[in-house]
C-alpha cells in the first residue's frame, strides 16, 4: 500500500514539477504605445461598496496608454451603494464605463451573465478580468500584455489571498500559493486547467467565437476554469503564465469570509471539468482523502502507524520539492511556508469540504448554491449609465 501511494504521488509530483522547470520568464513590455494591444478590464460588482473604490483606484493608476484600456463594472443587482459609487468615477474618468448585469441573457449563473454583459459590450482586443477586493500594482497590465503575442489566447496571472483574520483565512492564504503552483505546472506540461478568475486575460474574440461560457454558464463557479479547458481543448492558442512579480493581483480577505463555504463552493464545479481532469482530481483527492483517514484510522490502531508516517514523510518531502520549485515562478517564499502547513491539513478538511460541494448547499453573495449551480435566483433590468 506504502509503494503505491508512493509511485502515485511521487508520479503525480514530478510530472508538476517538471512544469514549473519549463516555464520562462519575461520582462515587462517596453514596446513602444501604439504597439500595445487595446484591453477592456472587466468587473462583476456584487454588494462590494466596502472594496469597490480601493480597485478603481488601482486601475485609474495603471500604466498603460489611456486611450488603449477601458475599465468596465458590471453591477450585478447590488442593495447597498456600489453602483452610485462606481458612477461618480466614471464621471471623473471616462475610461470607466458602468453597466448592470443583462437579465435576458440566457446564462444562469449570475456573475457569468455579468461577465458576459460586459464582454458583449467592451471593445478590447483582450479583456482582462479581476475582482473587487483586489489590489493590482501599477504595472499589473503591462506586465500581463508582454505575455499577449500573436499565437496566445489567454494568459493566466497569480492571485494570492492577503490579509487574514482567522486560522482558517492564514490556511486559505497558503492554499492560494499551492493553487497557483498547480495552475503554473499545467501551464508549463502544456495542459492548462485551473485559473485565478480574479486575474485572468483572454482575447475578447474567443469568447465571442465560442458562444460564451456556453453549456457550462449554468454553474455558480468555473467562469474561468471551465472557460479555459474548452480553449485548450478545443482551439490552437497558446496558454500563458504569467510569472512577472508585476503581473500579480493580491485579493484582500474580509472578517466575515466564509472559507469553507468558498472552498466547497469552488470544489463543486470539479465534475464538470473535462473527463480526464475529472479522473486526476478523482486520484489526487482519493490520496489525500486515503491518508487522512489512514492516519485517524492508525491512532486506533487500526493500521500500522509506521505505514501511515512512512506515507506521510514521503507526501512532505514531494511537497517540499514541488512548492519549492514553485519560487522561481511565483517568489513568495512566505506563502510558500504557509503552502506546507496548508498541505498537512488539507487530508483532513477534504473529508469536509469534498460532502459539502457535492450534496451541501453553500451561501455566496446573498445567494444559495447547491451542487454548482445557483438554486436562488434574482433579476433585474439592465441599464447602461
Amino acid at each position: 500500500m506504502l509503494n503505491g501511494y508512493k509511485a502515485v504521488y511521487g508520479a503525480m509530483t514530478a510530472f508538476a514539477t517538471i512544469g514549473l522547470l519549463r516555464l520562462r520568464k519575461k520582462n515587462l513590455l517596453s514596446k513602444d504605445h501604439a504597439d500595445l494591444p487595446k484591453i477592456s478590464v472587466i468587473v462583476a460588482a456584487r454588494n462590494e461598496e466596502k472594496m469597490l473604490p480601493s480597485l478603481m483606484k488601482a486601475l485609474a493608476a495603471q500604466d498603460y496608454p489611456r486611450d488603449s484600456v477601458d475599465f468596465w463594472i458590471v453591477d450585478d443587482h447590488s442593495d447597498d451603494n456600489t453602483l452610485t459609487l462606481a458612477l461618480t468615477t466614471a464621471r471623473r474618468d471616462r475610461r470607466f464605463h458602468v453597466i448592470s448585469s443583462n437579465p435576458t441573457l440566457p446564462i444562469d449563473s449570475p456573475k457569468k451573465r455579468a461577465l458576459y454583459t460586459a464582454i458583449r459590450r467592451c471593445s478590447g482586443k483582450w479583456v482582462v478580468f479581476t475582482d473587487a477586493d483586489c489590489i493590482p500594482g501599477p504595472k499589473w497590465l503591462r506586465s500581463m500584455a508582454s505575455y499577449m503575442d500573436s499565437k496566445t489566447g489567454i494568459v493566466l496571472g497569480y492571485a494570492p489571498l492577503i490579509k487574514p483574520h482567522t486560522l482558517m483565512q492564514w490556511l486559505a492564504e497558503g492554499e492560494s500559493y499551492s493553487a497557483a503552483t498547480l495552475c503554473a505546472a499545467a501551464v508549463g506540461l502544456g495542459f492548462p486547467f485551473n485559473a485565478f478568475g480574479r486575474n485572468f486575460a483572454a482575447r475578447r474574440r474567443l469568447y465571442l467565437d465560442m458562444g460564451g461560457f456556453g453549456a457550462d454558464g449554468k454553474y455558480a463557479s468555473g467562469d474561468d476554469d471551465l472557460f479555459l479547458q474548452r480553449v485548450a481543448a478545443r482551439t490552437d492558442w497558446k496558454v500563458a503564465f504569467a510569472s512577472n512579480l508585476e503581473a500579480r493581483v493580491e485579493s484582500v480577505m474580509r472578517p466575515e469570509d466564509n472559507i469553507i463555504q468558498n472552498k466547497a463552493r469552488h470544489l463543486s464545479v470539479g465534475p464538470k471539468y473535462a473527463p480526464g481532469w475529472v479522473v486526476l482530481g478523482f486520484i489526487g483527492s482519493g490520496l489525500y482523502l486515503g491518508i487522512g483517514l489512514l492516519t485517524v484510522l492508525s491512532l486506533f490502531r487500526v493500521v500500522p502507524f509506521s505505514t501511515v508516517r512512512g506515507a506521510w514523510i514521503f507526501k512532505t518531502a514531494a511537497d517540499i520539492v514541488l512548492t519549492g520549485t514553485a519560487l522561481r515562478v511565483l517568489r513568495d517564499p512566505k506563502r510558500m511556508l504557509q503552502s506546507l502547513v496548508t498541505l498537512i491539513v488539507a487530508p483532513f478538511m477534504m473529508w469536509i469540504l469534498w460532502p459539502k460541494a457535492l450534496f451541501g448547499k453553500m451561501q455566496w453573495k446573498g445567494r444559495t448554491i447547491r451542487r454548482a449551480q445557483t438554486i436562488e435566483m434574482e433579476t433585474a433590468v439592465a441599464d447602461e449609465y
